[in-house]
């Protein structure tokens, strides 16, 4: 029978290594993001969204950048709405955006500073693309997509970065 002491030490044993691993993903982010480096868009997440799909509501995938200052900007277009850019952030911690799934953050910018009401459409539009993301995150990737996941930083890190004026 293990003693509380040993199931204690094992305990933080595992602390430790979640630790660990989620500084050196946070490492890995911003290694990337001071090295200027980006990579492709993170397609195949979408798959098999691609740009001109309908998306729903009216909305359909007008871009998906490459992943830059942290995040790849997906812009979504509606002909009565206009354009909405979505970034596609990392997820760590609690998420900033309309959705989020194991690993990114959905969040939209729209100048609003988190004060204006989202259109309900484009909001269900963004949660439908998150869970299409979801399923392909548990499904094998395809290297230039995990590296452009690689370059991806969370929203408040790319906020305490670049601050929220140089987020567009």
């Amino acid at each position: 029978m293990q003693s509380r002491r040993d199931i204690l030490k094992a305990f933080g044993t595992t602390l430790a290594a979640s630790a660990t691993l989620s500084l050196s993903a946070q490492a890995r982010s911003l290694k990337a993001f001071v090295s200027g480096t980006t990579a492709d868009a993170p397609w195949s997440l979408l798959d098999p969204l691609k740009v001109g799909s309908s998306v729903g509501k009216g909305w359909s995938m007008k871009a998906l950048s490459t992943v830059r200052g942290g995040a790849a900007v997906m812009t979504l277009s509606h002909g009565v709405h206009g354009d909405a850019r979505v970034h596609i952030c990392a997820l760590r911690g609690q998420g900033q955006g309309l959705s989020q799934t194991r690993l990114l953050d959905f969040v939209l910018m729209d100048g609003g500073d988190g004060n204006l009401r989202t259109n309900e459409g484009l909001a269900r539009v963004v949660k439908g693309i998150a869970n299409r993301v979801a399923k392909n995150e548990v499904c094998a990737v395809d290297t230039s997509t995990l590296d452009a996941m690689s370059g991806m930083l969370s929203h408040d890190e790319r906020m305490a970065l670049f601050g929220p004026e140089n987020i567009l």
